[in-house]
């Protein structure tokens, strides 16, 4: 598994569970980290091997080059976009600990406002238990 908030921090150095600042999250950063863990999961895929990638891919040309890179690598790819409603996802991020995303209550609600453009990957009801969103997911690949 590729996770873009491991990886951010693995950029600047510090230990997944060290808080960045927010420069650290700037769009020029973000885009990097997301190259990043898109070429790794390419390489793995390439070499035979399942890949999970984990980010936020609020942009259309995140999730574009996502699945770009599995065509060239020539691996079936399936794209969930986990969804849940804002006090759902408030109250997920308010009860973290031990955890690498610095994601907090006011990301959150800022995430309200992400203009996505059309998303063409299966959208996942992730409101419920970690088992029914599994349930979820499994059912959109299937």
């Amino acid at each position: 598994m590729f996770r873009s908030d491991i990886e951010r921090k693995a950029l600047y150095g510090v230990g997944e569970h060290e808080r960045l600042s927010p420069p650290a999250y700037r769009a020029e950063v973000s885009e990097r980290v997301y190259r990043i863990i898109i070429d790794q999961a390419a390489r793995v895929a390439r070499a035979g091997h399942a890949a999970i990638v984990d980010g936020v891919f609020a942009r259309e040309e995140e999730r574009a080059a996502l699945e770009t890179a599995a065509a060239a690598a020539g691996v079936e790819f399936h794209g969930l976009f986990l969804v849940a409603d804002l006090a759902t996802r408030v109250q997920r991020v308010s009860a973290r600990t031990g955890d690498a995303s610095d994601a907090d209550a006011e990301v959150a609600r800022k995430q309200e406002e992400f203009v996505t453009g059309p998303v063409t990957w299966s959208r996942v009801d992730a409101a419920g238990s970690p088992a029914q969103t599994c349930a979820n997911a499994r059912a959109a690949i299937a």
